[in-house]
């Protein structure tokens, strides 16, 4: 198992191969786990996650020049990006994401005053559901704070972000996802990996942006990620085609209010803009003039919102057992209404209700490939690991990685001189 100490090792050995020199400025974020909530943040919706103790590590140090390079280990490959060029990367471009970033820091503080050289390395699985995506974004951004390659007051110091500025920072990197990646992401992943804390869960209200960490307890169990070995490339566009599939009920319910049972006597229902405004009840209740693909799309996301609701409560009174219930009929679910997992994601979770120590599982992210999460008694976490590695090597003849993690602190920079 890797840890952050081996990712920040890689990262600056990377660093000293391919630049000769030290680097002096580092950011490192998370990846994260949804625990609930799954599709539920891009319809305002209540999100329950977890960083994890997996990371992506961007180290470097300012430059003289009119080009930034960027070494990825992952991909073994340099990426360059001019100071004062548009740059068009090609379809898949890894370093788009940093373009991205770039590019809404640009537009919220000001063109950056110097170029950089960094190596990124990092143990996020790519592509599994663990947002690898965010935590490259959270940790780049963070280096760039902390490097000072800003105007001279503009953009602060990445030591200095205290929550407020940090759930800022998230909004401005999903608007790098959204807008120069072209992935129409919420904001869940960016917060978990700006805002997570040890040992805690993180529950966020994606219409207010309110949020509460919830203690997982101590000793706090163990957060075990499956990966199916399958890639979620080859369900391209599937989730911008659920966020269409949602939108067609938020349309109809937009141009036909439902006749509120919310007060007596009814008032004229409030203006519906996203599934939040609309109640389980008011679902259920024209059910017969909707899209049927679109009332069970929905139906799932509103029943996970009272998921996500009932978690919390369940981690406040410090009762897992009904925290792994939940996310195991979170991943029902998914899978019957959403429709976003997958046999391999099925198959998994079947082989993980029979392993030791297990108290509920679900698929990761925005599924149909990738991880599922499991909450496991964190004395057999290790039993459990290998329970399941065995069966599904038997059942499929893939052998699933299995990463055995526990809930970690946020996004950090980490000096690196003085």
């Amino acid at each position: 198992m890797m840890t952050a100490s081996t990712s920040i090792d890689r990262a600056r050995a990377a660093f000293r191969e391919r630049f000769g020199a030290e680097p002096t400025h580092l950011g490192m974020a998370p990846g994260r786990v949804e625990l609930l909530g799954n599709h539920t943040d891009h319809n305002n919706g209540l999100v329950l996650a977890a960083a994890i103790d997996r990371s992506t590590v961007v180290t470097g140090r300012p430059t003289r020049g009119e080009e930034s390079w960027i070494y990825s280990e992952a991909f073994d490959d340099l990426y360059g990006l001019p100071l004062h060029e548009e740059v068009n990367d090609p379809p898949g471009a890894w370093g788009r994401y940093l373009r991205g970033v770039v590019k809404a820091f640009t537009d919220r503080i000001g063109p950056l005053q110097s170029a950089f050289e960094a190596t990124i390395a990092g143990d996020v699985p790519l592509g599994a559901g663990l947002s690898s995506s965010a935590s490259l974004e959270g940790a780049f951004a963070l280096f760039l704070l902390d490097a000072g390659v800003f105007p001279e007051g503009q953009g602060g110091t990445a030591d200095a972000l205290d929550d407020q500025a940090r759930m800022a920072l998230a909004q401005t990197l999903r608007e790098a996802e959204n807008q120069t990646v072209g992935v129409a992401s919420g904001l869940l992943d960016f917060v978990c990996t700006l805002l997570g804390k040890r040992d805690h869960a993180l529950m966020l209200d994606c219409f207010s942006l309110e949020f509460e960490r919830l203690s997982l307890g101590d000793p706090s169990p163990a957060i075990v990620v499956c990966d199916t070995k399958t890639s979620r490339r080859l369900a391209d566009g599937m989730y911008n085609q659920r966020r269409e599939e949602c939108d067609r009920i938020v349309r109809y319910f937009r141009e036909h209010p439902p006749a509120s049972s919310r007060s007596d006597p009814p008032q004229e229902p409030p203006p519906v803009a996203s599934l939040r405004d609309i109640t389980l009840a008011d679902l259920n209740a024209y059910r017969d003039r909707l899209d049927p693909v679109g009332y069970r799309r929905a139906r799932h996301v509103l029943t996970e919102n009272d998921r996500v609701r009932q978690g919390a409560e369940a981690l406040r009174r410090g009762d897992l057992t009904t925290l792994g219930r939940l996310m195991s009929a979170s991943h029902a679910s998914s899978r019957d209404d959403f429709e976003n997992s997958s046999p391999a994601l099925n198959t998994l979770i079947e082989l993980a209700e029979a392993a030791p120590g297990f108290l509920g599982g679900k698929l990761c992210g925005a599924g149909w490939a990738g991880c599922t999460v499991n909450l496991v008694r964190s004395d057999q976490a290790d039993a459990f690991a290998a329970s399941v590695r065995e069966a599904y090597a038997r059942r499929t003849g893939t052998i699933a990685e299995v990463h055995v993690c526990q809930a970690a602190d946020g996004a950090r920079a980490i000096p690196l001189i003085g």
